[in-house]
């Protein structure tokens, strides 16, 4: 059997924890709702705007951003977390970003990505910062981790196995090469809002 890339035994990973993670819909929905509370000013109004959540998981991000108004639909490469997501009503799709979705350029006032450029390693942040700007024609926005650290936190995402040690260090230097403008919002003790102007 071939080896496979990081990318893709991340994703085997996230297929096999796709049930235990359902098990935290309800307060990952909650947490996000209170971001808003803190960064919503710095999004374009969504009444009749679209958007797409990329690493849309179960769909707690694309769920606050529903309660928020916005057309959403999620993407996600995991099939397990697809299917947990739609159990819950919400509309999404399996989809690789990496290999490029399927969406004409400009397709969306919005995109985002909750927790999902610190799994991925450099090259494969840097693919999923093209194709978030390829798709957006308004704003993309990247809910992710600060630089702080944590105990508990450095333990899960070293057995998780992706890249947060080095995105921590580089992560918002990669999007300011990758976006006209980024703009910092804090939104958590660890959490931060990472507004990008394509």
């Amino acid at each position: 059997m071939a080896d496979l890339s990081h990318s893709e035994r991340h994703a085997r990973l996230f297929e096999r924890i796709s049930i235990p993670y359902a098990w935290f819909f309800a307060g990952q929905t909650r947490s996000y709702a209170d971001c808003f509370a803190l960064g919503r000013s710095a999004l374009p109004t969504p009444q009749g705007k679209k958007a797409l959540d990329i690493g849309c998981g179960t769909g707690a991000f694309t769920t606050a951003l529903r309660a928020e108004g916005w057309e959403v639909e999620g993407v996600d490469v995991a099939q397990g977390m697809i299917a947990q997501a739609k159990r819950r009503g919400v509309p999404c799709s399996v989809g690789n970003i990496l290999g490029g979705l399927e969406h004409a350029d400009a397709s969306f006032d919005l995109v985002s990505a909750a927790y999902v450029a610190h799994g991925l390693r450099r090259t494969d942040r840097l693919s999923l910062f093209r194709e978030a700007r390829r798709l957006s024609r308004g704003v993309v926005l990247f809910h992710d981790y600060t630089p702080d650290r944590r105990l508990l936190t450095s333990i899960i995402e070293y057995a998780e196995g992706g890249d947060y040690f080095n995105f921590i260090k580089t992560g918002e230097e990669e999007m300011r090469s990758a976006f006209s403008s980024v703009r910092v919002i804090r939104v958590g003790a660890q959490a931060a809002w990472y507004v990008c102007q394509p």
